[in-house]
């Protein structure tokens, strides 16, 4: 894990552990984050550190900036697939021209991660590096960007000297960051394993030869294409046999979404009620990590 940023300042420090929500990357499957977070708020379960990984760094943001929860359920279930299409369409940006984005634009425009009113982290993957990135300084909304910034669908976003990618490409539940940050008590909403290789690749090898002989190609290509597929190519060799998220959680979430692809346009009402429906079969399990940290001693 690549950390040059640190935690700029302190997590609240109250008498019990600090308690970090950790918002999973999927997709479409991220609108069940929107309805996770209604529940933790409607049961007065204390937050004081967000970590979001791809779509869970949207929701994150909203929820660092102090969106009201109805207003982030409504971003969620009212989303229609047009609005889906739109947002890819537009290349992920976070602006006030899609409806999907332009509430945390309107939210966190102009806004440092210092500026919010809860601590908040995203990750993002190091297109040189390959390896998972904590950002938490600076501005948000090119933080945001680039922790959503989908291969070949958005570009590279450029933090400093370095250009980066979706932070769910390398963890899709970034618990570990979590505690990196001093979260003592982890809640993860987690959407779904690593995205392995599709089973048409995995048939047919050449592809990736291809891709590779591509990758190697010097001729100037338009944008940072040239260095994406390169990177393309390092994740298809991984991709074989994709790693499980390292999952450290006091209470992880899972909504169940059946079949879904998480790069459906459809769905996201449908995803949110999953949310809301596990977060509210967990609250058993909540309540008793909140009972066991009131017995800690002061």
């Amino acid at each position: 894990m690549e950390r040059s940023l640190t935690l700029v300042r302190r997590l609240p420090s109250p008498n019990r552990p600090t308690i970090a929500l950790v918002l999973g990357a999927g997709g479409i499957r991220g609108c069940a984050h929107a309805g996770a977070i209604t529940v933790l708020q409607e049961n007065e379960i204390p937050i004081d550190l967000v970590v979001g990984a791809s779509v869970g760094a949207i929701f994150g943001l909203a929820l660092a900036a102090e969106v009201p929860a109805e207003r982030i359920a409504w971003l969620a279930r009212e989303s229609t697939p047009l609005d889906m299409f739109r947002f890819y369409a537009g290349r992920l940006r976070v602006d006030r021209r899609n409806p999907i984005a332009r509430l945390v634009h309107e939210a966190a425009d102009g806004k440092t991660f210092e500026d919010l009113a809860m601590p908040f982290a995203v990750l993002g993957t190091d297109m040189h590096t390959g390896k998972p990135h904590i950002i938490n300084r600076g501005p948000v909304l090119p933080a945001v960007e680039a922790s959503i910034a989908l291969p070949f669908i958005a570009r590279p976003v450029a933090i400093g000297d370095r250009h980066y990618l979706d932070g769910g490409l390398i963890d899709t539940a970034p618990t570990g960051v979590a505690r990196e940050l001093g979260a003592e008590r982890v809640i993860a909403i987690c959407l779904g394993y690593n995205y392995p290789a599709p089973a048409f690749l995995r048939r047919r090898p050449w592809t990736r030869s291809v891709l590779e002989r591509f990758g190697r190609q010097r001729r100037p290509i338009a944008g940072r294409f040239h260095d994406q597929v390169q990177f393309g190519c390092r994740l298809c060799a991984a991709a074989y046999n994709p790693p499980l998220p390292a999952l450290d959680a006091d209470v992880a979430i899972w909504p169940d979404f059946g079949g879904l692809n998480p790069n459906s346009i459809f769905g996201a009402r449908f995803c949110h009620d999953q949310g809301e429906a596990a977060t509210r079969a967990a609250l058993p399990q909540l309540r008793t990590l909140l009972m066991d940290m009131e017995r800690l001693p002061a």
